[in-house]
């Protein structure tokens, strides 16, 4: 319950580390991830990467909520997906700094990434930079 299972490093490439990964997370966020026909796990990279882009814009919705703080994040569903060493070990420290499991994190930004679609942000973003999704914020 709320942690990290089976973790495993795969190599792609000579220098790229990536790493298959497991979250646990409710139907109702496995179901945000999917509302922009994706599968769910590359809806969740797609949350984590959304997520931790975010860190310094200062929205009041970023943080994890204070008032779930000490809650389980309902498991009904295990995503498993394969993202880069580097993005993970981001995901790692900053559910570390805030205090939460992975998965109350991970249900967090599925749902974080929910809100920034329907308020329009990430179409902003990947019209911004249609390479890496990464621009001017639309206000």
């Amino acid at each position: 319950m709320g942690t990290i299972v089976g973790v495993t490093r795969v190599t792609r490439g000579e220098n790229a580390k990536d790493r298959q990964v497991a979250v646990a997370i409710s139907d109702l966020a496995a179901e945000a991830l999917r509302r922009d026909s994706t599968e769910a796990a590359l809806g969740m990279e797609s949350a984590l990467r959304c997520y931790l882009g975010d860190r310094e814009a200062d929205r009041p919705a970023w943080p994890y909520p204070s008032f779930l703080r000490g809650t389980e994040t309902p498991a009904d569903r295990r995503i498993e997906l394969v993202v880069s060493e580097s993005l993970w070990t981001d995901f790692e420290a900053e559910a570390a700094r805030q205090d939460v499991t992975l998965d109350q994190l991970a249900e967090h930004a599925a749902f974080y990434l929910a809100a920034e679609i329907e308020a329009g942000r990430v179409t902003q973003r990947i019209l911004d930079d249609p390479e890496t999704g990464e621009g001017a914020e639309a206000g």
